[in-house]
């Protein structure tokens, strides 16, 4: 599998640099390192047009050289460079696409104003919202505490599965990784819950007369196999994945998606949340998210979104 990795400096891109090296196999796999540089001018038209030219290429070089510092060992001689000058955004997406890579990692680094995030983006939403292939979103690149979880415990997968066309391709895009071999993979699906909205105490202690009594017996029954057969189809789907996805209970979760999706990644310390992207139109997709938006907005974890 061919892999382009975005850096910009930051420690959250390293950590992207990071996450990606511990998934790949140097004997089989690519990786490529990009940095987009900034157009460097110190406005001094004394100043030689080759001299601001060593100032940027040096500035790049410590920039990659830091990058590949934060690979394995083994993967420091085969990991490829490219510097660019342009945008981080659309260079990823046209680096991505000249090189024929089949996976874009980036770093997470959030704007300040909610209009902000959801109009204007980052580099990471450019990223996410226009490439074709799948996208790592890589998270905790500032947090001491995140980055001893990620180098220092197993790896913790949660795919979230749900009932589309990208399936599929999840479970055979994640049997490309070299999954490391004490990565504890989980999976789960999110279902309707009977209710809507929690009822309160007064109203399920009602007396029913006996045909409402009979009625809502029939939908807890009805609720029942719709639990039952998700749980099936999870674990059919979970026969699909890679071997470290076996050791665990499937989980059936109850409510909103995305909601069950982050609380259940905090709940097992998750390192590692995947899901299918299916698209939505352009005005739903940066007013009110789909799943994956939301998730990647609120979890903690690296989210892998699979196209």
């Amino acid at each position: 599998m061919k892999v382009l990795v975005g850096v910009d400096g930051s420690s959250n891109s390293f950590a992207a640099v990071e996450f990606v090296g511990r998934l790949l196999s140097p004997d089989r796999d690519q990786l490529i390192v990009l940095f987009a540089a900034p157009s460097v001018s110190f406005d001094d038209e004394r100043l030689d047009a080759a001299v601001e030219e060593r100032a940027r290429s040096s500035f790049s070089r410590a920039i990659l050289d830091a990058a590949l510092d934060r690979l394995p060992t083994q993967w420091r001689s085969r990991a490829e460079t490219r510097e660019v000058v342009a945008s981080p955004g659309p260079a990823l997406l046209a680096a991505a696409t000249e090189h024929g890579a089949e996976l874009i990692a980036v770093g997470f680094r959030g704007t300040g104003s909610l209009m902000e995030r959801f109009m204007l983006g980052s580099v990471s939403r450019t990223v996410v919202h226009s490439a074709s292939m799948p996208v790592l979103v890589v998270k905790g690149g500032t947090d001491g505490k995140a980055n001893e979880t990620a180098a220092d415990r197993p790896l913790r997968v949660l795919v979230a599965y749900d009932i589309s066309d990208a399936t599929e391709a999840i479970a055979a895009f994640l049997s490309r990784f070299n999954w490391p071999r004490d990565a504890d993979g989980f999976v789960m699906t999110v279902v309707r819950p009977m209710f809507l909205a929690d009822l309160p105490d007064w109203v399920k202690n009602q007396p029913r007369d006996p045909d409402v009594a009979a009625m809502a017996a029939a939908w807890e029954q009805e609720h029942a196999g719709n639990l039952a057969a998700a749980r099936d189809e999870l674990d059919r789907f979970r026969k699909n994945l890679p071997a470290c996805f076996a050791s665990h209970d499937v989980i059936v979760a109850e409510g909103r998606a995305a909601e069950q999706i982050v609380a259940t990644a905090d709940q097992q310390s998750i390192d590692l949340v995947v899901l299918g992207s299916r698209g939505v139109g352009t005005v739903k997709r940066l007013l009110l998210g789909s799943t994956s938006e939301q998730v990647l907005s609120s979890a903690l974890c690296s989210v892998l979104m699979v196209r």
